[in-house]
Order: C-alpha cells, then sequence, then structure tokens
C-alpha cells in the first residue's frame, strides 16, 4: 500500500510539472531615436559603454576634414552595430532555449515552434546548428569597415537619402528604394532605402547570413572573432575580390577600428521581461 500511495504521489508530482509553464527570460535594449539636421546632432561616444542613439535621419558627412568624418561616422554607426549585434545574440540564447528544451520534452512549445519557423524562413535554413552559425554576427571592425568602403566614410548619396550604409541593391519595386544615377548594361539600379541606420544594419547582417556565397565565412566566424582572420573570406562580396578584402584589411588597421570591438552598450538600456510560452503542440 505505500508503494502505491508513493506512485501516485510521484505521478502527481510528474503531472503538476508538467503543467507549469516553460518561460523564457528575453533582454532587450531600449534605443534612444534621434535625427541628424547639423553635425552637432551627432551624439560623441566619450568611452567604450555607448549609449545606444539610433539615428532615423543623418546627414552627409562629405564636405567635413577627414580626421572630423571618420570620427562623425563611427559615432553615427557604432551604436546601431551593438544593438543589432545584441539582438542577434539574443536571438541565439532563445534558440538554444528551445534546443535544451527538445532534448527534455517530447512536444515542443508552441511559441517556440512559431519563433523557429520564422527564423528558419528567415535565415533560409531548417536546422538548429545551422541556424545558430547564421545569426552569429561577427566584429564591429569588420562592419564599420565594409561600412565606411561602401558608403564613403558616410559621404553616398545612398547614405544619406535612404539611410543605406552598405549599398544592398534592390529587387523589388514594392519595397522603398532609391535609383542611382547609372545603371549597368542598359538596366536601371536600385539600391534598398532604410527608416533608420539600425535597419540598414539589420538588413547586411541578415544578407551575410542567407546568402550561399558568405557560407565559409559564416563558419569561419562561429569558432573565431578574430577580424583579420575572417576578412579574407569576404572576398565574395565585392566583384574585385581579394582586392576588396585587402583594402577592408588596410582601412581597419589604419584606422584602428579593432579597439571598437570591445565597446558595449550602457547597461541601463537594457530590460528583461519574462516571457511565458504557453502550451505544447
Amino acid at each position: 500500500m505505500r508503494v502505491v500511495i508513493l506512485s501516485i504521489i510521484s505521478l502527481g508530482f510528474i503531472l503538476v510539472s508538467c503543467k507549469k509553464p516553460s518561460t523564457f527570460t528575453q533582454i532587450s535594449i531600449l534605443p534612444q531615436y534621434a535625427v541628424i539636421e547639423n553635425i552637432e546632432d551627432v551624439h560623441a561616444i566619450v568611452d567604450s559603454c555607448i549609449t545606444p542613439y539610433i539615428y532615423t535621419k543623418v546627414i552627409s558627412l562629405r564636405g567635413l576634414p577627414v580626421d572630423e568624418k571618420k570620427v562623425k561616422f563611427v559615432e553615427m554607426l557604432l551604436p546601431s552595430i551593438l544593438v543589432s549585434q545584441q539582438y542577434l545574440y539574443q536571438e541565439i540564447t532563445r534558440v538554444e532555449h528551445i534546443e535544451n528544451w527538445i532534448l527534455t520534452h517530447p512536444k515542443m512549445m508552441k511559441m517556440d515552434s512559431l519563433f523557429l519557423y520564422k527564423l528558419f524562413e528567415t535565415y533560409n535554413c531548417n536546422e538548429i546548428p545551422e541556424l545558430k552559425i547564421r545569426l552569429k554576427p561577427h566584429p564591429a571592425s569588420i562592419v564599420l569597415g565594409q561600412a565606411a568602403l561602401e558608403s564613403g566614410w558616410g559621404s553616398s548619396r545612398f547614405f544619406k537619402e535612404g539611410n543605406n550604409v552598405f549599398g544592398i541593391w534592390s529587387y523589388d519595386a514594392g519595397e522603398d528604394r532609391i535609383q542611382a544615377l547609372t545603371g549597368r548594361d542598359s538596366t536601371s539600379i536600385y539600391v534598398r532605402s532604410y527608416p533608420s541606420i539600425e535597419e540598414s544594419v539589420n538588413d547586411y547582417f541578415e544578407t551575410i547570413a542567407r546568402v550561399n556565397a558568405y557560407e565559409e565565412f559564416r563558419q569561419k566566424r562561429y569558432v573565431s572573432e578574430k577580424p583579420f582572420e575572417l576578412i579574407p573570406l569576404l572576398n565574395k562580396y565585392s566583384e574585385i575580390g581579394d582586392v576588396y578584402t585587402d583594402k577592408l584589411k588596410q582601412l581597419i588597421e589604419s584606422n584602428d577600428l579593432t579597439k571598437y570591438d570591445s565597446y558595449v552598450i550602457r547597461k541601463n538600456y537594457f530590460v528583461e521581461e519574462v516571457i511565458e510560452l504557453s502550451q505544447s503542440i
């Protein structure tokens, strides 16, 4: 009889445990949105802990002295890069939470299933290990270097008119875009227009994550965060191949951009939210 009672109690405990909701602690950043009407509107970066200013309107830096142009360009870009990186790391944390849940539970939470499905669709894959590789961001120095090359340190028309930092093309007539002044082989060229610098950075990271040409780069960045090990694997980013990566390496070295790889968002702009993940499916 004692064994039966203990079995009933144990069964009751298991049932109660199964009914306990699964939760995930989501860590987000509260950005400070701002516009730039003149150069004084660019918030200075004074140390390695920065305020997450997200600029929705910028100005061309073309007329500034070279040294000032570079400083202001970094100040305009770096907060958005760090916010985007944090978002991607948070996505990875959520994916790993789901991965661990699957190992010990027969059924997945409905919200987790929908979350994974959306990511698989966005990042063009269907397995969790591959998804984590695609989600992982690379160092800020590489992002800043490519942004500087593609926008001429904030001098391009696409940067000023569409917050397009990386010159990413548009192939969809239904999206916001800007026509280039010259085409290619009598075909018009368009580039995407974004509502903020952050959205441009987000799209850049997604492009690197989705396109097959960057597979080797993605594999390497998953195990290494050393910029100069990663840069040669971006030779397919440009038609000029190794010449492009040589320029990128030289730009990063000569402007000491690797120092920004250790910069972080100020902790008081982080917020935690406990999400209850609803019922299983």
